[in-house]
């Protein structure tokens, strides 16, 4: 009767339904754009527009200042046959190759710290005070200790090692490794942070029921607490990646210049050298251009792999809950067709 009250009701005043169903569905999304459209706005003035213009620019023999004359796709045809372009590229990949080693160290220590330990905040504030350092006067302190004849090579010298006083940024075969251990050391406290804060969300239940389950340190380790905060181990990879392109610079800039010749350069770094130190404003430009585009294709390619391990970790979960139901059906068929001694009947 309530029911056909109301539609009465309804039929007799409809712009008042009208009225109630749409507060009932909520505002809208006029609060939403009022709120939101300065943030976009001031992104695509910062963040866009710039790129645009580098864009337009990398088309033409870019003289600030000055007349620019239209060269098309020629800045991008120079670029691809330079081989000092190919040699920053490889170094992108070698620093790359660190990658496992920023996220993995950070997340075991992170592990360690939640249980393992004694005092883990203060084991968490040691470990993130080199974060809140700037790169350049840190790179300037590893630049020199690890100069040639520096405080390094001087240690080992005087504890009868001499073979380990190498040349440690002035050797090409030395200086990518080196850098790899001084940005995990720089940023090694704020992955330790964020995958604290992550597994600290984790019920404690689950790991104890492990180890009631005979689970060893590496087994808990690798099959629960990595699957646990696995957005978290997300995020910091794909930060890592971004930091990689993105954030060297100073590094590079304090510790080594680029050098010996080009074999620490990254993309960054060269893109600054042509700009500012050699004048080629229009190759800096298509450079810049082929630096987004690598960063958004590795960033695509990172979500495509995520999304893929989601799916396939849920289809594991679905087959495990499915094979768990066919045995529970199992015991209780076998639990039927028994008789009470437990015989089968």
């Amino acid at each position: 009767m309530t029911e056909k009250r109301a539609d009465a009701a309804a039929a007799r005043h409809p712009s008042s339904a009208v009225r109630r169903r749409t507060s009932r569905r909520g505002p809208g999304w006029g609060p939403t754009l009022v709120l939101l459209g300065p943030v976009v706005l001031l992104e695509l003035a910062v963040l866009f527009a710039p790129l645009i213009y580098l864009a337009v620019q990398s088309m033409h023999d870019w003289q600030p200042g000055a007349e620019s004359p239209f060269v098309g796709w020629d800045n991008y045809a120079e670029l691809f046959v330079d081989p000092q372009f190919w040699e920053v590229v490889v170094n992108q990949v070698v620093f790359l190759l660190g990658l496992p080693l920023w996220v993995v160290a950070p997340l075991i220590v992170a592990y360690l710290l939640r249980e393992h330990v004694a005092r883990p905040g203060l084991w968490r504030s040691v470990y993130f005070l080199p974060a809140v350092m700037s790169p350049a006067i840190v790179g300037l302190v590893f630049r020199s200790l690890l100069s040639t004849g520096g405080p390094l090579d001087s240690f080992f010298t005087s504890i009868g090692l001499p073979q380990l006083a190498l040349p440690w940024l002035t050797d090409a075969t030395l200086v990518k490794p080196v850098i790899i251990v001084l940005v995990l050391w720089a940023g090694f406290g704020t992955g330790v942070l964020i995958f604290a804060s992550a597994l600290g969300a984790v019920p404690q239940e689950i790991f104890e029921a492990a180890r009631l389950d005979g689970a060893g340190f590496w087994r808990e380790f690798w099959d629960i607490a990595v699957p646990s905060i696995r957005p978290a181990v997300a995020l910091w990879t794909m930060f890592q990646i971004i930091s990689i392109f993105l954030f060297m610079f100073s590094w590079i800039y304090v510790l080594t210049g680029g050098g010996p010749g080009l074999a620490s350069a990254t993309l960054d770094f060269a893109i600054y050298q042509k700009f500012m130190r050699f004048g080629f404003f229009g190759s800096a430009a298509a450079e810049s251009v082929v630096l987004v585009i690598m960063i958004v294709f590795v960033a695509v390619i990172g979500l495509l792999v995520q999304r893929a391990a989601r799916a396939a970790a849920g289809r594991v979960g679905r087959a495990t809950k499915e094979e768990g139901s066919i045995n529970v059906g199992l015991r209780g068929a076998d639990a039927a067709f028994s008789d009470p001694s437990g015989r089968s009947a």
